[in-house]
């Protein structure tokens, strides 16, 4: 049974990686997903995303990985993929970012909250700069494999556990098309080369709008098979692994992810349960529907919605059961 935990390198950097690393071996976790690329830019010196201000000059990453070979913990560099809020980039590349079925970008209005600013999947500019980012890790740095996360469009839907802190946000499982992303120039000429519609003249209720739902999912799921393609052409031996939402079914209803598809080495299924107004015992029921689907998972608990030890044990037996 693997035991790993999703890591902040800025948090630990500016405060003692080795001492870090020594206590998460004393609870037995020999894993980490380190992230090394956030939405606000690369943490490491990148030369596909802009580095973070406050560590130019500086590689957390090959400090932080220094450390772990000595300790003997393996190195998975968790990569934010496809939200970019970072001004810099934006200023270069602002029609790369999503725009919604109301015409506007999400850099104008991002939906939910400030940092909701996302790089359209269907284009090949975006496609092969997510594919150099990956593979400028995998090429410099001695890592045992990449991790993708935030690999998907915004939420179409909230989860529902979730859904009253914002306003105007409905409870139910209702579409709304400031919420419905992408319509961006490329996207509606892309559709209509294949099908002859402009998606952004459909209702909800037509019945060609699920196929341009599914549409949208496999543009995801392309660039996804691109970077793997791309990665293990370099090095097979690279795991690449995806920090994903719960299950199949909520994945691709809530954020276009049809992530059983990606043909990935692991899957890292978010089953943060509070989130779906769910107890801790739905961990098990979530896993089990991963599973179903012929995949490798191992599955991601969020410990801080933990009420006890006792709910605590009762998480990890189900997602293990």
């Amino acid at each position: 049974m693997r035991k790993a935990a999703w890591v902040s390198l800025p948090r630990i950097y500016r405060e003692n990686m080795e001492k870090y690393l020594e206590k998460l071996l004393d609870i037995g976790i020999d894993e980490t997903y380190v992230i090394v690329s956030q939405g606000s830019g690369a943490i490491f010196p990148s030369k596909v995303k802009p580095q973070i201000e406050e560590f130019r000059g500086k590689d957390p990453l090959k400090e932080y990985i220094g450390i772990c070979r000595r300790l003997g913990i393996k190195i998975y560099t968790w990569i934010v993929s496809l939200n970019l809020p970072n001004n810099e980039f934006i200023e270069k590349h602002r029609d790369l970012y999503v725009v919604n079925k109301l015409g506007i970008s999400c850099i104008d209005n991002p939906p939910y909250v400030p940092y909701y600013k996302w790089l359209c999947p269907s284009r090949d500019e975006v496609k092969t700069f997510l594919t150099q980012h990956f593979l400028e890790i995998a090429e410099n740095y001695d890592v045992d494999g990449l991790h993708f996360d935030y690999i998907r469009l915004p939420d179409i839907l909230l989860p529902r556990g979730i859904r009253s802190r914002y306003e105007g946000v409905p409870l139910e499982d209702k579409i709304l098309p400031q919420y419905d992303f992408c319509y961006c120039n490329v996207c509606r000429e892309k559709y209509m080369d294949e099908r002859g519609i402009d998606p952004i003249k459909l209702d909800y209720s037509d019945e060609e709008y699920s196929r341009w739902f599914k549409w949208r999912a496999d543009r995801i799921t392309d660039i996804v098979k691109n970077v793997y393609k791309s990665v293990k052409n370099f090095d097979s031996s690279l795991e690449i692994s995806a920090a994903v939402f719960a299950t199949p079914s909520l994945a691709y209803k809530y954020v276009f992810q049809e992530w059983p598809k990606w043909g990935l080495d692991l899957y890292n299924p978010m089953i943060y349960h509070k989130y779906y107004n769910e107890n801790v015992d739905w961990i098990g029921t979530a896993v089990k529907e991963g599973v179903k689907e012929g995949v490798k998972i191992s599955a991601g608990i969020l410990v801080g919605f933990m009420e006890s030890r006792e709910e605590m044990y009762r998480g990890f037996k189900a997602a293990i059961d």
